[in-house]
């Protein structure tokens, strides 16, 4: 055989690969409805995809790449907003002008997505993926959960000797109050009355305990704690010994900084025993999205199970029943239900009562710790 046909005959070779490749890759996933290969027909003409989120583009890499490799066709693109509620506001004040707006929403903000189902802007689409999922993870039709992120107990080492750590809240305050002077202005949390994530995880855990947490609140604040608005600064300052220790910390915000050996052997952390705050991020189709089948295709993939597997990698924590810890993956909803029992999840998410009670929620806190 000629050197020519040699060549030829790899090339045909490598195009009938490829073409394979290409093939089954834009097949529908096994177990979907014939239909589905119409779905990725449309999406592949649309082209693109467009997802306000809150999440980073280090969250979003793994599931773009992933998804690319199913979909090469279609170009995803993340705007990372700076806060939860501002997906919603964007997205609702470009409809107003028909201009272009988003195909998707993933964003950890409760009210607002009540509020967003509550205007009917939520597409109702039913997903082939959801019967793999809870009810819970499924608050409205449409709305699907991209991660159940925990919060957790964190410390500093030196600080909180070993045999003295705490693994319940219950055990948190009584280590705190029997170390009151030594640890005055010195342990942290969320401000309910700064931000609306800490009174999400506030609420739901007083929601669990009743007056028994509001007493558990009251006896940390004779430490005078103080109270900061996001994960970082917390673990940065219990890493310095500024801080102690922190209640009802960001665990994935805590999580990366241990693979740093360093910090790993400063800091210490524990989820939390007595009742489990878990942050139920949402994910859904708008009414307005201009590529609703590239949209179908990205939530599909999210919330499967190599979709959540994806986001674990990116550093969130991986909802979806079943899929357990590991390539990466340090704790997945499953993993921790097996480590706190799920009588003891206490789920940060479509509560309709948690928006009728915020003013009084907020006057009792800022009463309890003494904070204006």
């Amino acid at each position: 055989m000629s050197g020519i046909d040699r060549r030829s005959l790899m090339v045909m070779s490598m195009l009938g690969a490829t073409m394979g490749l290409r093939g089954t890759a834009q097949a529908a996933p096994n177990g979907y409805p014939e239909i589905y290969q119409k779905i990725i027909e449309d999406a592949q003409n649309e082209g693109s995809l467009l997802i306000y989120s809150i999440m980073s583009p280090e969250n979003w890499r793994p599931v773009i790449e992933g998804f690319n490799k199913l979909y090469p066709k279609i170009k995803v693109e993340t705007l990372d907003l700076p806060a939860s509620r501002e997906s919603f506001e964007r997205y609702l004040a470009e409809r107003s002008t028909n201009s272009r707006t988003c195909d998707l929403i993933a964003t950890a903000d409760p009210g607002g997505w009540i509020d967003f189902q509550e205007r009917g802007e939520v597409l109702d689409y039913a997903s082939p993926e959801a019967k793999a999922w809870p009810d819970w993870s499924k608050p409205f039709p449409g709305v699907y959960t991209v991660s159940s992120d925990p919060m957790a107990l964190i410390w500093n080492n030196a600080l909180v000797p070993d045999g003295k750590r705490p693994k319940t809240l219950a055990e948190f305050v009584e280590l705190a109050v029997a170390n009151e002077k030594a640890w005055r202005n010195r342990i942290t949390s969320y401000g309910v009355h700064q931000t609306t994530f800490g009174y999400g995880i506030s609420y739901a855990f007083v929601k669990k305990h009743g007056e028994k947490a509001w007493d558990w609140f009251a006896q940390l604040a004779k430490l005078s704690p103080r109270f900061e608005r996001s994960g970082g600064p917390m673990t940065e300052k219990v890493t310095s010994g500024e801080y102690v220790t922190g209640w009802f910390v960001s665990a994935i915000t805590f999580w990366p900084r241990l693979n740093d050996p360093a910090r790993a052997r400063i800091l210490g952390w524990s989820f939390i025993g007595d009742g489990q705050p878990v942050v139920l991020r949402g994910i859904a189709i708008p009414k307005g999205s201009k590529n609703v089948n590239a949209a179908k295709l990205m939530l599909d993939y999210v919330i499967s199970e190599d979709g959540q597997r994806a986001f674990g990698r990116g550093g969130l924590t991986p909802a979806r029943p079943g899929v357990q810890p590991g390539d990466g993956i340090r704790h997945t909803y499953s993993s921790i239900v097996e480590a706190v029992g799920e009588q003891n999840i206490c789920y940060i998410g479509y509560d309709r009562d948690a928006l009728r009670d915020y003013d009084s929620f907020v006057a009792r806190w800022k009463k309890t710790f003494n904070v204006a």
